[in-house]
């Protein structure tokens, strides 16, 4: 997805319009962030081509909600990542333009 190929370059500039203003992320181990805090100090590190199990999705009007096991090799806050852990991804979509409202990332983080 668009969104998985701008977190893996790191690239805050092609990161930042996919994440609406309002953007939230929530990790497993309680850590929130905005999207300012989020593109400045914790876009993870993407190791290794997304792949998408158990994928749910709803949409209702504008708003598409993606439930899903993540199966990603990745580096979030300086820690290795448990892989295919639960996730939860809200867009909004406006035309063609997808952007991520609020993400929920279950993975573990190692100690």
């Amino acid at each position: 997805t668009n969104l998985f190929r701008a977190l893996a370059t790191g690239d805050p500039d092609r990161i930042r319009p996919l994440l609406s203003p309002e953007f939230q992320v929530l990790r497993s181990n309680g850590v929130g962030y905005d999207r300012d805090a989020y593109i400045a100090g914790s876009i993870p590190h993407i190791m290794s081509e997304p792949k998408f199990n158990e994928l749910f999705v709803t949409r209702n009007g504008s708003i598409v909600v993606c439930r899903m096991k993540l199966d990603i090799n990745e580096i979030i806050d300086g820690k290795k990542v448990e892989s295919n852990a639960a996730q939860l991804i809200v867009f909004k979509v406006s035309g063609a333009e997808w952007q991520v409202v609020a993400a929920a990332n279950f993975a573990r983080l190692e100690k």
